[in-house]
């Protein structure tokens, strides 16, 4: 199946520290510029194909969800898509009956002009709200027609694959959709059926019919991520430790295709990240199933702007073992890298015995973006300061971290919400009088079975959350006997606040859903002192007019704020405690 389960429950959110197809191909192109981008989460200005290509996405899943009338009627002149997002206020165009595919195409492309405008609306709302630009790019960009004309792509790679499902004669799976509907798990979703729920058989022909044209549209719909489901849509690994979030999976042959789709030019360029990414969604695919179930043989990106698709080859079975020890090997190199630990910005260059060392950059430097492996594009991701701590501030590089604690759980374990809606569990730690709580930041980590009465905790993150003194629980921390010599931290003395000066590096900003139903919002930003980046967090209503007024390069100084852990990395909360100075802006 495309989608499955977290091994160990929770929200199966995504997560820095598991490997990922986009993980992956950042750590092979450099593993410092991976620190930069995925350990630390420093961003870059914002283009605006970036917001263009995810909407894109959504708007093509929403058209090939359509289903054509089986009976000659006429189809609706309004993309459901549309309708499903509240649109109600657009023009239906007139219709005629459908009796081919190539019918099809011709009504779904009538459909595409009054879904390109709304597109194109919305990413007039997200660019607005984006707060770092790149500098010189905006909505003049962006052509209405540009955007019908990747649609239009889209639908025509999709009628494509429906007409070898009908010169084919459906595949071997046909039967089984003429008995019971999509035998897939999950199955592809259509505007017709709720999500998650079986399809009909009304539409369908008796066994030994020839196919139909409209039973070849309906079995060779992709698996896609459903945009009526709010919640992540990947596929985990059984053990945990990587998982990934697929495009497009066209399941009605043999053997399943995976489609990866891509908003730009593909024909005549090499694609080596494409490959990367693809393939490791092959194994991941692979690692998730028995021998017997529905294997990958064939890997494709699709091109939106040209229409071209990039036929990729997939690793064969004999060598998914061998990609197994591979990766895992990355992902080891990935968690021998220390939180705190700045060594690797040398200017001498990151030690060869660092799991960081890039033999291609050093300093403040990173490898950028470039089809050709050995033609690197070196930029600087962090600007050359001689920042000046002010008294009574921390050092970034001297922030605390890694505790030592014991004491005595004698409640269960229960969850909460965290500051991003997501469910966590969480115990109370009791030394005497004091009370603590210690929260399981990454699932897996906690066998409540085993971490209650009098224990003894290492490596575990201080901080504070919602007013109350937190330990931050990671891969990192260990459960030992309480009466184990360490060098033990008392429960009252344990930090929860943190002040910090530097300069405004990076900002981003995001949105959610809780898993209660309740919304969220975060802007954040990165600030860089010349010992260390931290990433400074603000939800809701604690975003001042001052924070949200912060551009790049600006100098600040933050006081008291809640020194929090966000997946191995320091992050400071700003609350209405929080005092937050513009000592110097670059605009």
């Amino acid at each position: 199946m495309p989608v499955n389960e977290p091994p160990f429950g929770g929200a199966g959110r995504r997560r820095r520290n598991r490997l990922s197809g986009s993980s992956l191909v950042n750590w092979e192109r450099c593993p410092r510029s991976w620190m930069a981008k995925r350990r630390i989460g420093l961003r870059g200005p914002v283009r605006p194909s970036m917001i263009l290509g995810i909407l894109l996405e959504d708007a093509v899943v929403g058209l090939l969800m359509e289903s054509p009338p089986h009976d000659g009627s006429l189809p609706n002149g309004i993309a459901s898509f549309l309708k499903f997002n509240g649109m109600h206020n657009y023009e239906e165009v007139e219709t005629k009956k459908i009796d081919s595919l190539d019918g099809i195409e011709e009504w779904l492309s009538s459909l595409v002009p009054a879904v390109s405008e709304y597109v194109y609306q919305i990413f007039l709302i997200e660019w607005e709200k984006t707060p770092w630009k790149m500098e010189g790019k905006g909505p003049d960009d962006i052509k209405i027609q540009t955007i019908q004309n990747q649609i239009k792509s889209a639908i025509k790679m999709q009628i494509t694959e429906a007409k070898k499902c009908l010169v084919s004669g459906g595949g071997p799976h046909l039967e089984k959709f003429r008995r019971n509907g999509d035998p897939f798990t999950p199955i592809a979703p259509r505007w017709q059926s709720q999500p998650g729920e079986e399809n009909s058989t009304v539409g369908f022909l008796e066994s030994e019919d020839d196919i139909s044209w409209w039973e070849a549209w309906e079995v060779s719909r992709p698996w896609m991520k459903d945009p009526r489901i709010a919640s992540a849509q990947r596929i985990h690994h059984p053990e945990g430790w990587a998982s990934g979030e697929m495009d497009v999976v066209h399941r009605w042959k043999e053997h399943a295709t995976i489609v990866d789709i891509k908003s730009g030019f593909g024909k005549g360029k090499p694609q080596p990240n494409l490959e990367a990414q693809i393939n490791f969604y092959r194994w991941l695919w692979h690692q998730t199933r028995s021998s017997d179930e529905q294997g990958v043989d064939t890997l494709a990106g699709w091109f939106l702007l040209d229409g071209h698709v990039h036929e990729i080859t997939a690793l064969p079975n004999s060598e998914m073992e061998t990609e197994k020890q591979r990766l895992m090997a990355i992902r080891d190199q990935m968690e021998r890298v220390q939180e705190q630990d700045w060594s690797w910005l040398s200017p001498e260059g990151t030690p060869e015995g660092h799991p960081l060392h890039c033999p291609h950059c050093k300093g403040l430097e990173i490898c950028g973006y470039s089809s050709d492996p050995e033609n690197r594009s070196i930029r600087q991701f962090l600007p050359s300061i001689e920042c000046i701590i002010p008294e009574k501030f921390t050092p970034i590089q001297d922030l605390p971290s890694r505790l030592s604690v014991r004491g005595s759980i004698d409640n269960s374990w229960h969850e909460i919400e965290n500051s991003y809606g997501e469910l966590v569990r969480v115990a109370t730690l009791r030394a005497g009088n004091t009370m603590i709580t210690i929260e399981e930041t990454e699932e897996g980590i906690v066998d409540p079975e085993k971490w209650n009465g009098e224990i003894g905790i290492i490596n575990a993150n201080p901080g504070i959350f919602r007013g109350t003194p937190h330990l931050f629980l990671d891969s990192r921390t260990k459960l030992i006997d309480y009466n184990r010599n360490e060098d033990w931290t008392r429960l009252g003395l344990i930090p929860t606040k943190a002040s910090v000066s530097g300069q405004v590096v990076s900002m981003g900003s995001n949105q959610g859903t809780s898993s209660k139903g309740r919304p969220w919002t975060i802007r954040t930003i990165h600030l860089w002192d010349g010992t260390g980046v931290i990433e400074i967090a603000a939800f809701g209503s604690n975003r001042s007019r001052t924070f949200e007024s912060l551009k790049i390069g600006d100098l600040v100084t933050i006081q008291h704020g809640e020194l929090g852990w966000r997946e191995g990395n320091p992050q400071i909360q700003i609350n209405k405690q929080t005092i937050l100075e513009l000592i110097n802006s670059d605009s």
